[in-house]
């Protein structure tokens, strides 16, 4: 006869996605995360989910697992792509909103005269007080012209932080802080815990890629977050995935041959201009020494008609002599 608990976990084994080596199953209202290898056959005894400190607890190790895929996903695509990333690939993306969750998690209301509100930008703008190479970071992200909000801003900290590979030294000079962080965050938020030191140490691994982006007309005030994770969900069949990405390099091979291409023709017809312009300025310079030449000649010419006509003049006063 099957137990209740039995019950329990066959039950919960039925509505459980697998997710590379995590679980994703319900837990009450919330959704939980957990890696395959630290799950017991020993059922825990059950806490309770109207319990702040278990909610707290679980929303952590929920972003701590989705940091983990996140950046072990962002650097394998990028070591296999073999280029500089930009804005508009996927994984980085991603990555973006995880991390952009990770900071929010916990964070206090402060309250305006426009209501309440919440941004992670506060905590960011502490980073150049305790790392004085964070202060052109800050400095860049406030003169951006497009950007209206904090949260804009604090997108844009986040990328720059990343293309200068400090990312990580930040985020460690942040979190070894409490007593800072505690103005903007609950004390069981993320960053106030050890889940937030674990994802500070894994963003070391993203210094071994490049990335490039140009904030200057991107809209980073009214994006929307939404962690997708349809990214990190492997298909049984890996033989077609593997031939995906194969393809998938090669027509981004393919375009990175034509970009290069069209680098060295814009090179080519940049120096055939500049080529152009040389003999146009040559040109004219020729034109006016031309004409300086032809004034000169008519003012001899007018000069030997003067010399005539007083050679003549003398010629016939010596006549009349």
């Amino acid at each position: 006869m099957p137990t209740p608990t039995t019950d329990k976990i066959t039950q919960a084994a039925m509505e459980t996605i697998y997710l590379c080596k995590f679980r994703v199953s319900m837990d009450g209202e919330w959704l939980c995360l957990r890696e395959l290898d630290d799950i017991s056959l020993t059922p825990d005894p059950e806490p309770t989910h109207e319990d702040p400190n278990y909610l707290m607890a679980n929303e952590r190790m929920n972003l701590m697992n989705m940091a983990k895929l996140s950046i072990k996903g962002l650097i394998e695509s990028a070591l296999n792509l073999g280029r500089t990333l930009d804005s508009d690939y996927a994984p980085l993306q991603q990555f973006f909103v995880v991390m952009e969750h990770c900071l929010k998690h916990g964070l206090k209301a402060k309250k305006t005269f426009l209501g309440q509100n919440k941004s992670f930008w506060g905590p960011l703008e502490l980073v150049e007080k305790l790392v004085p190479e964070a202060a052109e970071i800050t400095a860049s992200v406030k003169d951006l012209p497009g950007l209206k909000t904090p949260v804009g801003r604090g997108r844009a900290w986040l990328r720059l932080a990343l293309m200068q590979k400090k990312l990580s030294e930040y985020m460690k000079a942040l979190i070894n802080r409490k007593d800072l962080l505690s103005e903007f965050y609950e004390p069981n938020a993320l960053m106030m815990e050890e889940e937030g030191a674990i994802i500070a140490g894994l963003l070391v691994g993203l210094n071994v890629i490049d990335a490039n982006f140009c904030m200057k007309g991107e809209d980073l005030d009214s994006q929307v977050g939404v962690i997708d994770f349809s990214m990190y969900l492997k298909d049984g069949n890996s033989t077609k995935g593997s031939e995906g990405d194969g393809q998938i390099t090669a027509i981004l091979d393919q375009k990175n041959y034509v970009e290069e291409l069209n680098r060295h023709l814009s090179a080519t017809v940049n120096n055939l201009q500049a080529k152009v312009d040389a003999l146009e300025k040559s040109n004219t310079k020729l034109t006016e020494e031309l004409a300086v030449a032809n004034n000169r000649i008519i003012t001899l010419q007018e000069e030997m008609e003067r010399v005539k006509e007083e050679s003549s003049y003398i010629l016939e006063s010596s006549r009349k002599v």
